[in-house]
């Protein structure tokens, strides 16, 4: 901050006193403003207060290199090249209700080209600088918060250039003229940057032909960071400092002629890192010890806070970066992080180091590749928005030629390509059932069959799309849908037999006048239903081992076998029934069946009826079984192979028919085995720990819960045997 002073008034404190206000108001004059060749005083015009040079001493101990230094970067924002001296003009006094219209300076000393506004500390509202040239226009509040601090501003001279009127207080400013010292080269002008805007727009122009082209390695975004560092809450165009603010000029004008969408958006960066022991301090960081930043582990990079050149807030989601969008290549190489945070070690976790960077950028893409912007937020946010163009559109009227439908079928094969078709981000079940379910909607056939395509090639695995995979399928052709179908089973039927039945079952249900055709995926279907493990000479015995039945899987194929060929859901179930240990009656069959009997549509199928018969005669076998309580206190001691003294013992007391009660005294380990083996093999012994003394007690107490299993089961199969008779 300078030392002031002015004649007759002496030495001026800052910030400055609302005295010396009224003592420099009373040594001013009334400014005047330029007309032509005329000097005119009109306080319509400018109401404000001014003191000449030769009357107003600037000093210091630093304020001539702080000057120098303003004016340095001053320099080099305008884009000024050579020696350039700051001459000082006036010191102007704006007390409340002062102001100047918008106008231009004029050149008030040889080599004049632009004028510096200096405002010293002072307690005001208002007197804002607006600065315009060109169909631009910048607001700049120079008021400094600091009382120690000035605010400074550099225009050219032929700015159009207003002050706003000061509400309250007074604004003290110190103007200086700009001048080169080189009088043989030309005075600078504003730069008007319609060569580089021609020549970016070109360059904008060609990428989007690239990208229409499909050339490898064209991003369909680019990222350029900007100069200066801002804050979340600053990210905004009309904050944009020197040549940020001189950018954003040439991208949105260059935008706007090559037909691209520009953005301004926060660029995030967090990585976890080892944390590498580099050696002991008496000082060090963390504990005594030194350690230094290694290997990345973890490492997440997003773009966000969009915001628009008119500083509306746009709707995007966070996006992905990718190295090649970057602007130059290297924008982001070495980057020093905003915070850095050492974690210590914690359980088998190694001590790490977690450090974030956040930096703004200019985000731009043509506007032709909007959707596919979108679409790189990822399938949790392309889907809704695709459902969003199908909803509309049929609210719309359903024109197959409007863009809502041309937008949504864009979107669509944007979701394809970087989903269905990528390895890096495959589509789940849901998420392929919801699309086919729009593109359904959308009568979108191309994607359709794209997606037919892709399955009949990888392979059909989740049950739960098979209806949405039918009700698509009813845009195709029915022999490719055929053809695709055998493709399909003979790709999927060994380890996802449920979703081949599921898919078989559907389309039969849909098309059972043309279910015939489809006799070929029955018989791969039926030559994969597991059983024999001769069938499955290229599974190892893990992988065959994981493959189950289920009670869909029995309905789907007795269902679709039958409308299909007859013989072949009698094939079916009569693999079924020879293997009992996989299609195990009371988990399985039995629970198909009733499911069969109770539908319309399969009660009286002849192999529904014959599963039927076989369920009954199983039921009926089991229910003429004796069924008698014990007779004593002898209950069931098959216990596994534990060979160990305790279960030993264990078995002596259920073999017992005298000994109704054992206790158990043992260390807790010992009583916790032989709980669990009690528990294991379900033997008819309650279990209750008592406490007192060490060790604890075991309380093992016979019960007759197999006996109660018994009565409970013939219950349920009078039940059932009554139900399946109907």
């Amino acid at each position: 901050m300078p030392q002031l002073e002015v004649e007759g008034v002496g030495r001026i404190s800052l910030p400055l006193l609302p005295v010396q206000m009224q003592q420099l108001v009373a040594a001013a004059e009334q400014a005047p403003f330029g007309k032509g060749s005329q000097t005119l005083v009109d306080i319509d015009v400018r109401r404000t207060w001014q003191i000449d040079a030769d009357r107003v001493k600037v000093g210091g101990k630093h304020w001539q290199d702080n000057l120098d230094t303003i004016v340095k970067h001053c320099v080099h924002d305008l884009g000024v090249s050579g020696d350039v001296n700051a001459e000082l003009y006036k010191l102007l006094v704006y007390d409340t209700g002062s102001f100047f219209v918008s106008h231009r300076d004029t050149e008030k000393s040889p080599g004049m080209f632009a004028t510096l506004v200096i405002v010293l500390p002072s307690q005001y509202q208002g007197g804002e600088l607006v600065i315009r040239h060109k169909q631009q226009e910048v607001t700049l509040d120079l008021h400094a918060e600091d009382s120690s601090e000035v605010g400074y501003a550099a225009f050219y001279a032929d700015c159009l250039h207003e002050i706003l009127p000061i509400t309250e207080g007074c604004r003290l400013t110190l103007v200086y003229n700009l001048l080169r010292t080189n009088k043989k080269l030309p005075l600078p002008t504003p730069p008007d940057y319609q060569h580089e805007q021609s020549t970016v727009a070109a360059l904008l122009r060609q990428w989007s032909a690239d990208l229409a082209l499909k050339v490898d390695d064209v991003p369909e975004k680019l990222i350029y960071p900007l100069q200066h560092a801002y804050t979340e809450a600053e990210v905004g165009f009309d904050a944009l400092k020197n040549g940020d603010a001189a950018l954003a000029d040439v991208l949105i004008a260059a935008c706007q002629t090559a037909d691209c969408e520009l953005h301004l958006a926060l660029v995030s960066i967090d990585e976890s890192c080892d944390a590498e022991y580099s050696g002991y301090s008496r000082r060090g960081h963390h504990g005594g010890e030194e350690y230094e930043a290694g290997e990345v582990l973890d490492r997440n990079e997003s773009i966000s806070h969009w915001q628009r050149p008119d500083g509306t807030v746009s709707p995007l989601p966070h996006l992905p970066l990718n190295e090649n969008e970057f602007c130059p290549p290297e924008a982001f190489d070495n980057i020093e992080f905003d915070d850095e945070e050492f974690q210590e070690y914690t359980g088998n976790a190694g001590a790490t180091f977690e450090r974030s960077y956040r930096h703004a950028a200019f985000v731009l893409w043509p506007k032709a590749y909007y959707l596919a912007i979108v679409n790189q937020a990822g399938i949790s946010a392309s889907l809704p928005a695709l459902h969003d163009f199908c909803r509309r559109w049929e609210a719309d009227g359903k024109d197959p030629a409007s863009k809502l439908w041309q937008d949504a079928h864009t979107l669509a094969g944007y979701i394809l390509r970087d989903n269905l078709f990528s390895s890096r981000y495959p589509m789940n079940g849901s998420h392929l059932r919801q699309f086919l379910d729009y593109a359904t909607r959308l009568a979108d056939i191309q994607h359709i069959d794209r997606v037919w395509a892709w399955l009949t090639e990888n392979g059909f695995s989740e049950k739960d799309n098979s209806t949405a995979l039918v009700q698509a399928a009813e845009l195709l052709p029915w022999p490719e849908v055929v053809r695709g179908v055998e493709k399909m089973v003979a790709l999927s039927a060994v380890k996802s037999q449920e979703a081949c039945a599921a898919l078989l079952a559907s389309f039969c249900k849909a098309k059972p006048e043309s279910a015939k055709d489809l006799l070929t995926s029955v018989y791969t279907l039926f030559s994969a239903l597991l059983g024999d493990p001769s069938r499955f000479p290229d599974l190892l015995p893990w992988q065959l081992a994981r493959l189950t039945a289920d009670v869909d899987l029995v309905v789907d194929v007795l269902q679709g076998f039958s409308a299909v060929d007859a013989t072949m859901a009698d094939n079916a179930l009569a693999y079924m029934l020879a293997w009992p240990a996989i299609y195990k009656m009371d988990d399985i069959l039995l629970p198909a069946t009733l499911r069969l009997t109770e539908a319309s549509s399969s009660r009286h199928l002849p192999v529904v009826t014959s599963l039927r018969d076989a369920v009954l005669a199983y039921l009926q076998a089991r229910v003429a079984l004796e069924l008698q309580p014990p007779a004593d206190w002898r209950r069931d001691n098959q216990l596994g192979n534990c060979k160990c003294a305790d279960c030993a013992e264990l078995k002596q007391f259920l073999a017992n028919a005298e000994q109704e009660q054992w206790v158990f005294k043992a260390a807790e380990a010992r009583r916790t085995h032989l709980a669990g083996v009690i528990s294991q093999h379900k033997c008819d012994v309650d279990c209750k720990t008592q406490k007192g003394g060490t060790p604890y007690r075991l309380i093992c107490t016979k019960n007759q819960a197999s006996y109660q299993r018994r009565v409970d089961q013939r219950t349920q199969d009078l039940q059932l045997l009554n139900k399946l008779a109907c």
